[in-house]
């Protein structure tokens, strides 16, 4: 998704000499075409994060569409007070991208994994929070964010997520099934989409038929949408960050706005940071976040609430 959201800033500073771009000193490999087409409207800030944020605020302030590019937590943790003082309270808009969501850089450890980046953002009033899982989702919301006044914080993953398509959603309805299941609820955001529709191929071979749904806003979340989506089912959400992010929230406040009736469980990372590290898929699995125990936790979860059903009978 990196080279995809590079390609899309790339077209639009074709059309819009006013789209600038500043990176960190990273990103090689991937932003060179961004570097020729732009120009001196291309920046490279230096080892210099926060700096960087001020200067994009700045340039937002004569009137530039600036980009600012950096790992996630280089991009968030680094440069909060500047995003909070010079961006969101200013109400300048800039495209804020944080490479590498969750676990993405997996064997470079604590130090690059975005665990908390997306409770960090969605603090911010105002601040649009967007997590796509795939190419086709990462190309809705960018054009979301180019239609907004307010600045946007992208969460992007290393990875291009499984393929399916993406309907046409607004930031208010930024919510939808991506498969139909009655036994269980699996809502998902990110990276954990693609985990989560492989969850459900798994559970489906056990009889279990497990609907999926896509949350790719995270802020301002679609509670209303999520609400009109889950039904009577168990629910399960899956998000890779800690616990008290913006997908288990909002998936709470939906739930209690329907009355708090169904079973539901929050699957997140644990609050601790990895001393040991592996790769990606590694650190899914040791943080209970892959396809395998998102599925044993929804078997779990269906056998417990039928048991507890048939104790009520």
């Amino acid at each position: 998704m990196r080279n995809r959201i590079v390609t899309l800033i790339e077209a639009s500073a074709i059309e819009d000499e006013r789209f600038a771009f500043l990176t960190g000193d990273l990103g090689y490999s991937v932003v060179e075409p961004l570097q020729a087409t732009l120009g001196e409207r291309f920046i490279n800030a230096g080892v210099a994060e926060a700096n960087m944020v001020s200067m994009a605020g700045g340039l937002a302030a004569l009137g530039f569409k600036p980009f600012v590019y950096s790992i996630g937590p280089f991009m968030t943790s680094r440069c909060f007070e500047q995003i909070r003082n010079d961006i969101v309270y200013q109400q300048r808009k800039v495209g804020i991208i944080g490479v590498g969501s969750g676990f993405s850089y997996g064997t470079l450890g604590p130090s690059h994994h975005a665990l908390e980046d997306a409770h960090i953002m969605s603090a911010l009033p105002g601040l649009i929070v967007l997590n796509p899982a795939n190419i086709a989702e990462l190309d809705r919301v960018y054009a979301l964010a180019q239609n907004e006044t307010k600045s946007a914080y992208f969460r992007i993953a290393r990875e291009s997520g499984v393929s399916f398509s993406a309907p046409i959603f607004s930031l208010d309805n930024a919510a939808y099934k991506l498969r139909e299941g009655g036994d269980v609820t699996l809502i998902a955001s990110g990276v954990t989409v693609s985990e989560c529709l492989a969850a459900a191929e798994r559970l489906e071979s056990r009889g279990i038929y497990a609907s999926v749904i896509s949350v790719p806003v995270l802020s301002p979340f679609p509670v209303d949408r999520v609400s009109e989506l889950v039904g009577g089912a168990p629910v399960i959400s899956v998000f890779e960050g800690y616990r008290g992010n913006p997908l288990s929230q909002g998936v709470m406040q939906a739930l209690l706005r329907q009355g708090g009736r169904v079973a539901y469980r929050d699957l997140c990372a644990p609050h601790a940071f990895a001393h040991i590290v592996g790769n990606t898929t590694f650190l899914r699995r040791q943080a209970g976040l892959d396809a395998l125990s998102i599925a044993a936790s929804a078997h779990e979860l269906t056998a417990s609430e039928s048991r507890q059903q048939r104790r009520q009978k």
